[in-house]
């Protein structure tokens, strides 16, 4: 029989430095891999406010807790001459500051409910059901409350709860 040859020294050891280069080859390019993936979602992805107010904003509402005072319902009589229409609205003020802060707007409440009033029995039927009206009504609101105190009112927010026009 015929003897079989022994492989020679070199090749042996060729053989497991081939994987190992292999390994090592893939570790590398999954590391590169991850690396530019973290690298994207980092770029892609990050938040980027639409303005400088925006980002002031954005801002102070992380460096401060925001308080909420909820008002109670209000219904008015709408300013239609025509037909007798009515809207009830229910109100969230949100604003900065601690129990202090929501103390003395809790006083000022039903001066709140006063001047939220006057301003909506002045609005009529056809105005106040447009789809996009209850961003603009948010801003008269603001601004209502705003000039009756002066421009000291520190309301940073007004949620609207419900919204109802008969």
């Amino acid at each position: 029989m015929a003897k079989k040859k022994a492989a020679p020294e070199g090749e042996g050891t060729h053989r497991k430095g081939g994987k190992k280069k292999l390994i090592i080859i893939i570790v590398v390019a999954v590391l590169i891999l991850a690396a530019g993936a973290a690298a994207a979602k980092m770029f892609l992805f990050k938040k980027i406010p639409a303005s400088p107010e925006q980002a002031r904003v954005a801002k102070e509402t992380k460096e401060t807790k925001l308080e909420t005072l909820q008002l109670d319902s209000i219904v008015v009589n709408l300013a239609d001459q025509d037909a007798s229409h009515y809207l009830r609205i229910t109100l969230v003020l949100a604003f900065p500051g601690g129990e202090e802060v929501k103390k003395k707007l809790e006083e000022k409440k039903f001066a709140f409910r006063d001047r939220i009033i006057q301003l909506l029995r002045k609005k009529h039927y056809a105005e106040v059901i447009a789809p996009d009206y209850t961003e603009k009504l948010k801003k008269e609101i603001l601004s209502a409350l705003k000039q009756s105190e002066g421009g000291q009112l520190e309301i940073s927010d007004l949620y609207i709860t419900e919204y109802l026009v008969q």
